[in-house]
């Protein structure tokens, strides 16, 4: 049986206002999280069916976007969820500010994984709380959870974040360790935030373990949306899910006087279409990132690059460390952009103990890998490249 869907088209985001491409032709962005394919019909025929209405007039959340999250995290993720534990929000980084401003007090301790998606260490400064890393131990490539760490930063907080699955390594937490930080964080009295905007991208290898599957813990919070599955981002649609309704109310008032808790007139539509007919989209598409991925590392191993693929099993967004060649992530990809029109991510951005590494986005089509591959091949081979 053919794939119904082509990833390998070529779409040129240049000079259509795309952050991610904001570069020039001869240029190649594998940066901001995003993908280069083209969005499912089912979700193009939804806008265009709502423009047609021709009045753009406020909207409210109907009851079959919430029931399309909730048949979609029971048929995948064998996950009941109910109506009643969902709040709409324009984006899960709202939802996190205003849930940090809610539930938390200026000087409080947020304790986070680290390495960790730069957005949180920015919610949590800008609201006056302190971070509180909580270092992954990192050996022989591969990381593992230090649970006396996890304890001692847990101790210190008011709210753990967890990324799940984890921004920028790709990990899949298990159910065990779910549950392990979760009894933690009750033996501490710790509101838990658990960002699972990249739930569906999987490689079809596995499957993430949703928090609310696992544990009905009173102060864990989750936070879901299809950007990234369906790459509708810019459609500012997620949730906020909680079962705890005294929370509920908090955060729902907190929303709401955040202005971020009421739909666009594009908000709703798309995505009940997303998760009503996107399931073999999301099959193919995890097989072609895979196959993306599998590119890379193969061509690292032929062509004795001294790059280590970081093992994942979730995201489009590969973890590498470059550490056979810089220890300045910033200085290498600035030069990598320099000299060979490369566009990745500096680990540094993840935190700055992190300098070793890049952040690699593979979402994007066949050609621009091999541009990639390319590329990054010759920057390496040149010896003057060695920082």
């Amino acid at each position: 049986m053919g794939s119904k869907y082509n990833f390998d088209k070529i779409i040129d985001r240049r000079h259509i206002d795309s952050y991610k491409w904001n570069v020039k032709d001869n240029e190649y962005s594998f940066s901001i999280a995003d993908m280069d394919f083209d969005v499912m019909l089912e979700i193009k025929e939804a806008i265009i069916k709502q423009a047609n209405i021709s009045t753009y007039g406020y909207t409210y959340v109907n009851d079959k976007y919430y029931e399309a999250y909730i048949k979609w995290w029971k048929s995948r993720y064998d996950t009941t969820l109910k109506k009643d534990w969902f709040m709409f929000s324009i984006s899960v980084v709202a939802s996190i500010d205003s849930v940090i401003k809610r539930l938390t007090k200026i000087n409080d301790g947020i304790s986070l994984f680290s390495p960790n998606y730069n957005v949180f260490y920015n919610c949590i400064n800008n609201n006056h709380r302190n971070v509180i890393e909580i270092p992954f131990d990192y050996k022989d490539y591969k990381y593992s959870i230090n649970w006396d760490l996890v304890e001692q930063g847990i101790s210190k907080s008011k709210m753990f974040i967890l990324c799940n699955p984890h921004n920028p390594i790709g990990r899949q937490f298990s159910e065990n360790e779910i549950l392990r930080i979760v009894d933690i964080c009750k033996k501490h009295n710790v509101y838990i935030i658990s960002d699972e905007i990249h739930a569906d991208i999987d490689y079809n290898e596995s499957r993430y373990v949703p928090a609310l599957k696992v544990s009905d813990y009173e102060k864990l919070i989750v936070m879901l949306s299809p950007g990234k599955i369906f790459n509708v981002a810019a459609l500012h649609s997620s949730v906020v899910i909680t079962p705890n309704l005294e929370i509920k109310n908090i955060i729902e008032k907190g929303l709401q006087e955040d202005d971020v808790g009421e739909p666009s007139f594009f908000s709703i539509a798309p995505i009940i279409a997303a998760y009503e007919n996107g399931e073999e989209y999301v099959i193919e598409l995890n097989d072609y990132l895979k196959q993306n991925r599998t590119f890379l590392k193969e061509f690292f191993d032929k062509n004795g690059l001294k790059l280590r693929i970081i093992d994942n099993n979730s995201t489009y967004l590969l973890w590498i460390d470059i550490s056979a060649y810089s220890s300045n992530s910033e200085e290498f990809t600035n030069q990598l952009f320099t000299k060979n029109h490369i566009l990745v991510c500096s680990g540094k951005n993840y935190h700055e103990h992190h300098s070793s590494f890049i952040r690699v986005n593979i979402a994007t089509n066949r050609n621009n890998i091999i541009k990639f591959c390319e590329e990054i091949k010759d920057f390496l081979l040149k010896g003057e490249n060695k920082l």
